[in-house]
């Protein structure tokens, strides 16, 4: 019997070391929608947590765009397949959009905006604020 229960406590002890010692759990990546619509983006302010992986599907809804946050981009890990799509803190989008996966890593505001010409000037800007 005492046999026994030394078998349970061991196999108890080393459970709970395996838990101690393994990797943390993968956090499932945030969905977040950013309508590029003639002249604005839906949502304008984007609100992100530090360190929680994002999908940033970007949504064109009307003519060309891009969304420029250079910024946001140098202070994010961004996914390898979504890095080739960022070129000079930029990506195009357009028909069918783009998804976008990073994950936070500095807290703060960054500004983004459309490139495209006057865009910015017509109001095609907004903030991510990571929290």
């Amino acid at each position: 019997m005492l046999r026994t229960g030394l078998t349970i406590a061991a196999a108890a002890a080393v459970m709970t070391l395996g838990a101690a010692f393994a990797p943390p759990p993968q956090a499932s990546p945030t969905i977040i929608e950013l309508q590029l619509k003639n002249y604005e983006f839906v949502p304008s302010t984007l609100r992100l947590q530090r360190g929680v992986p994002v999908v940033l599907r970007l949504v064109e809804t009307a003519g060309s765009h891009s969304f420029a946050a250079p910024e946001l981009f140098a202070a994010s890990t961004l996914d390898p397949a979504t890095a080739q799509l960022v070129h000079n803190g930029k990506v195009e989008v357009g028909e069918g959009g783009v998804e976008l996966r990073l994950t936070p890593n500095t807290a703060g505001t960054y500004p983004f905006h459309c490139t495209h010409f006057m865009h910015t000037s017509f109001g095609m800007k907004g903030t991510a604020v990571v929290e």
